[in-house]
């Protein structure tokens, strides 16, 4: 399964629930690149510079991530893609990264929503470490900037700007 969609967009919330529903493994490029920075990996280190710069991660770097993701065991009972391909380049290459691994899609879906409430959504969203997610209007803490699961700080991502929305 493939989810595609803007930052802000709802893919991840979608997802979680698409994949417990049909017991495929849920494969977030946002979460592996994440877990790649945490982990110091050499993909990790690269995706970093364009990450903190709140600019997107180039395709080739992105393919690299998704091919080596894909290869692993636990995928192989099935899995939802979450956030790629995003670019025709990317497209071109899972087309010919998943006959190598002798896997296939079975289903495309897009989720559209309009600028306007993207900005709003991906502008107040906030994070904790241990991968709990909140927003300031929609989904808040218990205590502000505090982490209902863990009691860490809350962060917002580089990335949640409007600028990245529009990009």
């Amino acid at each position: 399964i493939i989810l595609l969609g803007p930052p802000g967009s709802g893919k991840g919330t979608q997802a979680k629930m698409i994949a417990d529903k049909y017991k495929v493994l849920h494969v977030s490029t946002g979460d592996i690149l994440r877990e790649n920075v945490r982990n110091g990996t050499p993909l990790g280190v690269e995706a970093k510079k364009f990450m903190e710069a709140g600019k997107l991660v180039p395709d080739t770097l992105l393919i690299d991530i998704i091919k080596d993701r894909l290869a692993k065991d636990d995928v192989k009972g099935g899995w939802m893609l979450d956030g790629f391909p995003r670019t025709m380049p990317q497209a071109e290459a899972l087309d010919k990264i998943l006959p190598a691994l002798g896997q296939k899609i079975d289903v495309v879906l897009n989720i559209d929503v309009p600028d306007e409430e993207l900005v709003k959504r991906v502008t107040g969203r906030r994070m904790c470490k241990c991968g709990t997610t909140y927003h300031v209007q929609f989904n808040k803490p218990k205590v502000e900037g505090k982490c209902d699961a863990c009691g860490s700080d809350l962060y917002q991502r580089a990335d949640d700007t409007e600028a990245t929305v529009k990009q």
